[in-house]
């Protein structure tokens, strides 16, 4: 292998390796914020948000996740202005999960309507996950000291494709 062969596959994973670093810390460091689209029906309520909490959390009482139901047409077209339908608070529980309900009896729901269900909160949150009746809809783990969360996969993936990058960089020739 030739010395400039060997200089630029070592520049390839060096520079790998720090975006990939950088991506973990950045992750890491950020509020935790995840969100889905539901439809308030007959055959998909209640819809449940359940908040899991880390056991870092040392302050309950004033440690929280906001929960903000959105009009889904809206928040598609400028989710800055879209007109918030309902805003819940579900409180913190160190080590545990917490869930809160909702249906088209919570103030400002309505029957047969979408909606983008925002869930957000400080480094407190280990996941977060928005279900309905039939199933399922979605989850985020952030990064964390106690999880591997998106910052750690995104930085693993970074690195992962540096390594194959090189290794076809290196067969190449």
């Amino acid at each position: 292998m030739s010395n400039r062969l060997a200089t630029a596959l070592l520049a390839l994973v060096v520079l790998g390796s720090l975006v990939g670093f950088v991506a973990i810390g950045t992750a890491q460091s950020s509020e935790f914020s995840t969100n889905e689209t539901v439809t308030v029906s007959n055959d998909s309520t209640p819809i449940n948000v359940s908040v899991t909490w880390n056991e870092s959390v040392t302050d309950p009482a004033n440690t929280s996740a906001s929960v903000t139901f959105y009009n889904e047409t809206e928040y598609a077209n400028d989710p800055a202005n879209a007109t918030i339908a309902l805003e819940d608070t579900i409180g913190a529980y160190a080590g545990n999960t917490t869930t809160a309900s909702y249906d088209e009896n919570a103030s400002g729901l309505e029957l047969d309507t979408d909606y983008r269900v925002v869930v957000s909160g400080g480094s407190g949150i280990d996941s977060a996950s928005i279900e309905d009746s039939s199933g399922f809809l979605g989850g985020v783990l952030p990064g964390g000291s106690d999880s591997l969360g998106g910052g750690m996969l995104v930085g693993g993936a970074v690195i992962g494709l540096a390594v194959i990058g090189a290794a076809v960089w290196t067969m190449r020739d």
